[in-house]
């Protein structure tokens, strides 16, 4: 793969990675339940380790790092508010919509894995990938405790 290619999927995935960030920063601030908030927050701060990371080596290979996220992911934080409205800060509902976003970093991240990129570009990307892979996981499993949670 080109530099040039490989900085544009970088630059994808540092969109993809601002989106997770605010999108974990919003899901903790509209969620009721404090220990799901800390769990989210470090999503947001481990998203926003990836757009560091991945800005550093944009501009290793030369590159201008993108530096925001995506229309899309702001429609999804928008909906995640008129569901939290909706659902009055349900945790169950916030991990959905957290877990649909991980699902699409995914979906971006493989597609770049499945490209040609090689060196500490790939390390990087694949190491971010498991990162995602992991906190989809975690995100059932709390949506799972959050189902078998009797009201208050």
């Amino acid at each position: 793969m080109v530099v040039e290619e490989t900085i544009s999927c970088l630059n994808e995935l540092i969109e993809t990675s601002r989106n997770g960030q605010l999108g974990y920063a919003e899901a903790a601030r509209l969620v009721n339940d404090t220990r799901i908030q800390t769990v989210l927050e470090g999503y947001s701060k481990e998203r926003a380790g990836f757009v560091r990371a991945l800005q550093a080596e944009v501009e290793k290979l030369g590159g201008t790092p993108a530096d925001s996220g995506t229309l899309g992911a702001s429609l999804h934080r928008g909906w995640m508010d008129l569901k939290s409205a909706l659902t009055a800060g349900n945790a169950g509902a916030i991990l959905a919509a957290c877990e649909s976003g991980e699902d699409s970093a995914w979906t971006h991240y493989k597609h770049v894995t499945d490209s040609d990129i090689s060196g500490a570009s790939r390390t990087l990307v694949d190491k971010q990938w498991e990162k995602i892979k992991e906190a989809i996981f975690h995100l059932k499993h709390l949506q799972g405790e959050s189902a078998d949670k009797k009201p208050d």
